[in-house]
């Protein structure tokens, strides 16, 4: 299985210096919308990992790639301006949706 990243070029940049062969600059919405899609319909991919900021704007695009599937799974990163603090945290959500019962952390 392949690992693609999508996102800025200083994120892919620094992502092939770590060894993933194959990296999208993507500098706005569409052009990693056409990434993605090339990336998650090619079947040697299992790993798409893509910035925080452009997956905020793809995320319709990611829910419909993914739902029903279990490959290729998609993992969203900080860019370089660091991460994006979210007010639903992701892993709490998909244990919600997996188990069907919310965890509630103290």
């Amino acid at each position: 299985m392949k690992i693609v990243v999508i996102g800025d070029s200083t994120t892919v940049t620094g992502l092939r210096l770590a060894g993933i062969k194959r990296g999208y600059v993507a500098e706005s919405i569409e052009s990693a919308r056409k990434a993605l899609n090339e990336a998650a319909l090619n079947p040697e991919v299992g790993l798409i990992i893509i910035t925080e900021r452009l997956a905020q704007g793809l995320r319709k695009d990611i829910s419909h790639l993914t739902e029903g599937k279990i490959t290729p799974l998609i993992v969203e990163i900080p860019d370089k301006f660091g991460p994006i603090e979210e007010k639903v945290d992701p892993i709490k959500e998909l244990i919600k949706k997996a188990v069907g019962v919310e965890i509630k952390l103290e």
